[in-house]
């Protein structure tokens, strides 16, 4: 089973995420990015031209931006292939959870909602846990 990441955001975000995740788990994944009207291209299409170079069995994680935004709602109509998996809001953590995952199967619902759910923990008010912190050391 070969999985595959796809980043795809409005403008240039998708390209920094994809570089920093390189740069961090030197991951041997493929990478694809989607930096989203940079030129004239209709994002529709830049959406197709991805997808259609992707295999039938693969596992494709796709990582969008904002769920409201044209480049979530582009990838939406993909859902229906088997093993593709469309998760917004993307942060560093969660990617990296999915690319440094070993297991030689597919992803679970479950495991995919429990990966989610740490990275959205790891989002964190540092001035209130700086607080707290030193609250605790008095």
């Amino acid at each position: 089973m070969k999985r595959i990441i796809v980043i795809a955001s409005h403008h240039k975000l998708a390209l920094g995420m994809a570089d920093t995740l390189r740069y961090i788990t030197n991951t041997d994944l493929e990478i694809i990015t989607l930096a989203a009207y940079l030129d004239n291209t209709p994002v529709n299409q830049q959406i197709e031209k991805i997808m259609a170079k992707i295999p039938q069995t693969a596992e494709t994680f796709i990582f969008t931006d904002m769920m409201a935004g044209s480049v979530n709602q582009g990838f939406e109509k993909y859902l229906d292939q088997d093993h593709t998996h469309l998760i917004t809001g993307m942060n560093l953590p969660l990617i990296m959870a999915i690319a440094l995952d070993s297991s030689p199967e597919y992803l679970t619902t479950t495991a995919i909602e429990n990966l989610i759910s740490e990275a959205q923990a790891s989002i964190i008010y540092v001035n209130n846990a700086k607080a707290e912190i030193d609250e605790d050391d008095e």
